[in-house]
């Protein structure tokens, strides 16, 4: 059974479905929108966990959304992430004033998320300020920042693994939509074929018959103008008879 449910509004395809591998791999179940406008009757539809809420959407945009969201009854209550390339730290403060559980940037630290992920669905307090889900953590000690940069690390080799795994599934539609194409062109060859085949055989066909009922037609003439001459042979000798006739008298 999963263990939670999210809701991703994001407009970009390419970073909803980043986010959802990555939850999907956490055992978080998820549903992409592309706008805040169709966000809304989704969230009236099934119930959620949580929200990835990016910032930069068509129509309301992130902040306008997420007042909305903490507004109403239904939803105030659900943890909003901004999920967005904005690292500011005006920008983290604004957003948590606003009522943001936190600020998640398009760079994810998958270890990080996790650990908010935790925080959230099992119901305990999160070990660190969620503002630090952003990619820009505030400077650390020596130790901290090379843990951190290693953590940073992992989470952008995630984030590089499921952009792979996404480019390796869209390849592999185009081999299979190219396949199709070519069958689909094999077969349309095969009937055009087909149809050249039956017709030159018709054409020759008629061909034939035309070249027949004309030959036959040749000698038909050719007998009647034997008979015509012959007809005329005759009257030749009639006439040379009567001719010959007239001169003895």
């Amino acid at each position: 059974m999963p263990r939670g449910h999210a809701l991703i509004i994001d407009d970009s395809s390419t970073a909803r479905i980043m986010l959802s591998r990555l939850l999907e791999r956490a055992d978080v179940t998820t549903r992409s929108v592309g706008s805040a406008e169709e966000a809304f009757p989704v969230l009236q539809s099934e119930p959620f966990d949580i929200i990835f809420l990016d910032h930069l959407l068509p129509g309301m945009n992130g902040f306008d959304a997420l007042r909305k969201l903490k507004s109403q009854a239904d939803t105030k209550n659900i943890p909003v992430f901004m999920y967005t390339s904005q690292n500011a730290e005006r920008y983290r403060q604004e957003a948590k004033t606003l009522g943001a559980s936190g600020v998640v940037g398009k760079q994810i630290d998958r270890a990080r998320l996790l650990r908010t992920l935790d925080g959230i669905l099992d119901s305990n307090p999160i070990t660190e300020p969620p503002a630090e889900a952003s990619p820009l953590p505030p400077p650390q000690p020596s130790t901290d920042d090379s843990q951190q940069s290693s953590r940073s690390l992992s989470g952008r080799m995630s984030t590089l693994e499921v952009a792979y795994e996404e480019i390796d599934d869209e390849l592999s539609n185009l081999r299979q939509a190219v396949t199709r194409l070519q069958q689909q062109l094999h077969e349309d060859t095969g009937k055009q074929r087909t149809r050249f085949r039956v017709v030159a055989a018709s054409s020759l066909a008629g061909f034939v018959l035309l070249l027949a009922l004309f030959l036959s037609q040749s000698g038909h003439i050719e007998q009647m103008k034997v008979q015509i001459n012959e007809q005329i042979s005759q009257l030749q000798r009639v006439v040379g008879g009567v001719i010959e006739l007239m001169e003895g008298e």
